[in-house]
């Protein structure tokens, strides 16, 4: 195992307990009962699959994550200096939300090495004044803009169809910190035997702050307990013994994959993909359903811009045409008549003398986005929720800048809510 890299450099490799290089540090002993189980394992799960051709189009594996702690969190991700591609999209989510993402391992370089991990405690406007207090990661609010290994809870892959030990290999570690309690669970693959660590639960689901001794720990502005950050990754200490013995199914320091016995490393040859729940650190987790989007009317009666928050450009009537089946757009914000939109107490959205509406009343993805005559069905009617999503009531759907389209003229639709940056919105 490695120490951290020294004077802070980013380019060095990342910390050695990545999972393709585990067995470096073990005893030959170990080596030779890990190779054999290994081998074993590929010979029953694989056949003569990793011989073949085809192995690198495999079907690529999934990746949910389950927010069951009680804030919002904004899913952050960085790469190994492998030539592994980083995500330029993850999921924001409020409380019982889920989201999947699927891992690029049959484009360059044919695998993906990484940790995800919850940012809490965001604000800020996305692309400038964006950050987090806990796993910062540039400004952005719906990817990482900087890669940097960060003091918060990770979940570690090794996504590799070539790896000759049995990828995808997985772990939880806090070795750097605790921050939300994280647990990793295969999906698409047989049951674990009892005490095994292959396509077994990684991580727990414990209050673990609570562990935490006091003198690494870090509060939040009403005193409660946020971050507990590790002393000394590198050594045992008081901090990776607390931890350990809190949750030894995750990593507490740096070589804590040597100690005998230790439960730390996981792998699941067969698995189709993974559930990665970022848990709370106390109070009761809320059910995982689908988000209510409860309506409010802001400031009703009062025209104003509808702002993105991932571009900062506004919702725009194309020319101020004022007309039936006028699809809306994104436009660079001037203050303009054809950019002021009133939220009407009757739950729709006003510009002109017409009304915010999805056309034909669609309910599919993509449904376009228009003005039309004002006639109170529910493709007219909208609502904020708290989280800054504009949802239609009769679709249940998000206002969505369709195909990520940063441009002039990009048209609105309507979309599946997922907690996306282009599916959030404020008012000036």
């Amino acid at each position: 195992m490695q120490g951290v890299c020294p004077h802070g450099l980013l380019l060095c490799a990342p910390r050695s307990h990545r999972v393709k290089h585990r067995l470096t540090s073990m005893s030959v002993n170990s080596k030779r009962t890990l190779l054999s189980v290994f081998a074993l394992l590929a010979t029953i799960a694989a056949g003569l699959i990793a011989g073949s051709p085809a192995a690198h189009a495999a079907a690529e594996h999934t990746v949910t994550f389950v927010n069951a702690s009680t804030e919002k969190i904004w899913v952050g991700s960085t790469v190994n200096y492998d030539e592994s591609v980083n995500f330029s999209r993850l999921p924001i989510l409020d409380p019982g939300q889920s989201a999947t993402i699927v891992i690029p391992e049959n484009s360059y370089p044919n695998h993906w090495r990484g940790k995800f991990f919850a940012r809490q405690r965001c604000a800020g406007n996305s692309g400038s004044t964006f950050h987090c207090q806990v796993g910062d990661c540039g400004n952005a609010a719906d990817h990482c803009a900087i890669n940097f290994e960060q003091n918060a809870s990770l979940a570690e892959f090794n996504f590799d169809p070539s790896d000759p030990w049995g990828a995808p290999w997985y772990n939880v570690s806090y070795v750097n910190a605790v921050s939300l309690p994280i647990t990793i669970t295969p999906s698409g693959s047989p049951p674990p035997a009892p005490g095994s660590q292959y396509c077994a639960e990684a991580g727990c689901a414990k209050p673990l702050l609570n562990a935490c001794p006091q003198a690494y720990l870090t509060r939040d502005a009403q005193g409660q307990p946020l971050l507990c950050t590790n002393p000394n990754r590198d050594a045992v200490t008081d901090y990776s013994q607390a931890i350990k013995a809190a949750c030894p199914r995750a990593y507490s320091w740096s070589k804590h994959d040597t100690e005998p016995g230790n439960q730390v490393m996981y792998n699941c040859k067969e698995c189709s993909g993974f559930t990665v729940t970022f848990h709370g650190n106390g109070a009761t987790p809320p059910p995982t359903t689908p988000p209510t989007n409860p309506p409010t009317t802001p400031d009703p009666g009062t025209a104003k811009e509808i702002v993105s928050d991932w571009n900062g450009k506004c919702v725009d009537v194309p020319n101020g045409q004022y007309s039936d089946r006028i699809r809306l757009t994104m436009w660079d914000c001037w203050n303009g008549p054809m950019q002021k939109f009133t939220f009407a107490a009757d739950g729709s959205i006003r510009i002109g003398g017409k009304c915010v509406d999805v056309a034909d009343a669609s309910t599919a993805d993509g449904g376009w986005v228009q003005l039309y005559t004002c006639n109170g069905t529910g493709a007219q009617k909208w609502a904020i929720s708290g989280a800054g999503d504009i949802v239609n009531i009769g679709s249940n759907k998000c206002l969505d800048i369709g195909g990520w389209n940063g441009a002039n003229g990009a048209p609105l639709n309507i979309w599946t809510c997922n907690g996306f940056a282009n599916q959030k919105w404020h008012r000036v």
